[in-house]
């Protein structure tokens, strides 16, 4: 059971995703949730897997089964340039990666820690700028100033 209660869009998705890819034939994935999941139910019934969604007391319950038809799905994100004219809370996370490698370390540092996965960075950093991040995991404002005073050391380097 995957609780993805109070997160905000792509992650729910790239959580999903994520672990479906760990499901055998005949094993049932389910996720539990704030919202009904309407973003990705109508890609997990066209990749052959058998989807079952269930409002219980506000929650939602989606119950995916993988079936012997069921092929992978992935994340369709944009792939990101390597300029970076400035760090700024609007960089996307993906570019800020590629250009600073080391920001890595200041990112997870700073509660950032999805990113010590690899597939969160191909997926879910593509898709946010450092302010959304930010916002994902509830950081406050001074952290942020800290974090991004950090991270603008990096482009003296």
């Amino acid at each position: 059971m995957l609780d993805v209660r109070g997160l905000k869009p792509p992650q729910p998705a790239v959580i999903i995703i994520e672990s479906l890819g760990k499901l055998r034939v005949g094993e049932t994935l389910e996720v539990i949730g704030d919202k009904p999941f309407v973003d990705i139910i109508g890609k997990l019934e066209e990749a052959g897997y058998l989807v079952e969604l269930k409002d219980i007391g506000g929650a939602f319950v989606l119950r995916v089964t993988k079936t012997k038809n069921s092929r992978e799905l992935s994340m369709e994100v944009k792939e990101c340039d390597d300029r970076l004219e400035e760090i700024t809370g609007d960089t996307n996370v993906a570019k800020l990666l590629k250009a600073y490698p080391e920001s890595l370390k200041i990112l997870v540092k700073y509660g950032f820690s999805p990113l010590e996965n690899p597939v969160m960075r191909k997926t879910l950093a593509r898709t946010v700028t450092l302010k959304q991040a930010k916002k994902l995991i509830g950081m406050n404002d001074e952290k942020f100033r800290e974090m991004m005073e950090e991270l603008k050391k990096l482009e003296k380097n």
